[in-house]
């Protein structure tokens, strides 16, 4: 059931209809079923992408040519500085706030047992804090749980994801066509656009009839059957997410002629590429790195259009703007965590 209808600026466009998972987590409406629902955007999602978005454009120089995330971890030498290569800033602030991350998180487990306590956790963290309540051997259960969050924060994030997708056959096939010394936002969207459309369910009217009934040009009007995410058994359509159609979406459409749509999910947008959701630890996908590129370089929490309809900002909203207003992307120093 929707619990928030924003009305389009434009009248001949639908109401962007949200459900409870996609409104912020202070939000009265706000319901999240961590067992049922798709999984939140969890708070070092959100920070990751301000990390990117403070660190500018990423160039080819950036990325990695020869890396294998499966066969690494943090008892290797780090990648960029076996290969004599710079290393993106946004990375180094991403590294940093996976770092600090496990310090704001410490005393979770100090009170895993007190619902108050947990009130501020993450909410898969506090979910799985709380089963270790009732298993045979709490204690043990606790320390597992502890080492398991470690484990995503200093391993799996960075070295299994974040380097992954920085690597030119990943994030460098988005930018292969990139010319000029900028890499901001304007020659990030030559080839690859954002762009407002109206996604219409399959058992609905036809896109061209739709089209012509509200006035609108039929090329920004698409089946949701007709969108890259329906390729992929693993990547979610904006109906599994609770989104009512139809309804004003933003959609990547990148060089390589995918096109996915963002769904506003936990007060920002989530891609719907299998590349996440196919393993749910990792929390970065290309298509999101280059979103947050292009948010940085306009020095904004919101996706621009490209192309297309005026679709709602809800649509367009990146970022959670509680966590952008507290997060300030560093790299640790000597005697900082």
């Amino acid at each position: 059931m929707p619990c928030r209808n924003i009305r389009s600026d434009a009248s001949n466009l639908p109401s962007l209809s949200l459900p409870p998972g996609a409104v912020a987590d202070g939000d009265a409406t706000h319901e999240y079923d961590v067992a049922g629902d798709p999984p939140a955007i969890e708070p070092v999602e959100h920070e990751i992408r301000l990390d990117f978005m403070a660190g500018g454009p990423i160039r080819h120089g950036h990325l990695l040519t020869e890396y294998n995330s499966w066969g690494s971890g943090p008892d290797d030498r780090d990648p960029w500085r076996k290969h004599g290569l710079s290393k993106p800033p946004g990375l180094t602030y991403a590294e940093g706030t996976c770092r600090r991350r496990l310090d704001v998180e410490a005393q979770y487990y100090e009170l895993y047992d007190d619902d108050r306590g947990l009130a501020d956790a993450p909410a898969f963290l506090a979910h799985r804090l709380r089963q270790c309540r009732t298993t045979d051997h709490p204690e043990e259960a606790l320390r597992a749980e502890r080492t398991r969050r470690e484990n995503w924060y200093e391993t799996l994030i960075p070295w299994l994801n974040l380097y992954q997708v920085l690597k030119r056959s990943s994030y460098g096939t988005l930018v292969a066509d990139v010319v000029g010394p900028t890499y901001g936002a304007g020659a990030l969207t030559t080839e690859n656009e954002f762009v407002g459309m109206v996604v219409l369910g399959d058992d609905g009217p036809e896109s061209e009839g739709y089209a012509r009934e509200n006035e609108l040009s039929a090329e920004y009007v698409v089946r949701e059957s007709e969108l890259s995410c329906a390729e992929h058994e693993s990547a979610p359509s904006p109906s599994e997410y609770g989104i009512e159609l139809p309804a004003p979406l933003l959609i990547g459409r990148y060089a390589s002629g995918s096109r996915y749509p963002f769904l506003p999910w936990s007060d920002g947008l989530v891609c719907s590429c299998p590349y996440k959701h196919d393993q749910p630890w990792r929390v970065l996908c290309k298509h999101e790195l280059l979103a947050a590129i292009v948010a940085g370089d306009m020095d904004t929490i919101f996706l621009p259009v490209t192309d297309g309809l005026s679709v709602p900002h809800r649509a367009r909203r990146f970022v959670s703007p509680d966590i952008a207003s507290t997060h300030t992307p560093r790299v640790p120093g000597r005697g900082q965590p």
